[in-house]
């Protein structure tokens, strides 16, 4: 059994003895604190993540695909390999994650900070409001796949 805390002072239990692989699909939990949790390939499609703490998490190849993650916090944490396909980010923080070959394709990032954050080779194609996004000292690489407009060299990332 794992207990979930919110920032509302609300818990929820899980049956589960860990999150790697959990199904949180359609799931609400806005405001949950996931902070440190293992979430190996735990997927949240059209999940509600609005103001969620999931900072410090290992993330790798979770999916998030048509999820709710307005002004989530993903700081530090490992999301390699995962898919924000068509999400929601509005002000969410990626603040020195990993997000290397990440897929955020058609997500709206409105507001969204990178800063930081290692995106080598992660997908930005077809991205929405990418230019109110953060990217002060994030790492990027060839392989990464950028809005054709968009110049990495203007804003502030560092080719590796």
């Amino acid at each position: 059994m794992i207990t979930i805390k919110f920032k509302t002072n609300e818990t929820q239990e899980f049956n589960l003895e860990s999150f790697d692989r959990a199904n949180f699909d359609g799931s609400q939990l806005h405001a949950a604190i996931f902070d440190g949790f293992s979430l190996y390939r735990a997927s949240f499609i059209k999940a509600n993540l609005r103001s969620a703490e999931l900072s410090r998490c290992y993330l790798d190849e979770a999916i998030f695909i048509e999820a709710l993650l307005m002004n989530a916090h993903f700081r530090y944490s490992v999301l390699t390999n995962s898919d924000f396909y068509s999400s929601r980010l509005s002000g969410a923080s990626f603040f020195k994650a990993d997000i290397r070959n990440a897929n955020f394709s058609h997500a709206d990032v409105f507001g969204v900070e990178f800063n930081g954050a290692d995106l080598r080779g992660a997908n930005f194609l077809g991205v929405e409001r990418f230019d109110n996004a953060s990217f002060n000292e994030a790492l990027y690489n060839e392989k990464t796949l950028w809005p054709e407009s968009f110049c990495p060299e203007h804003r502030g990332l560092i080719l590796i």
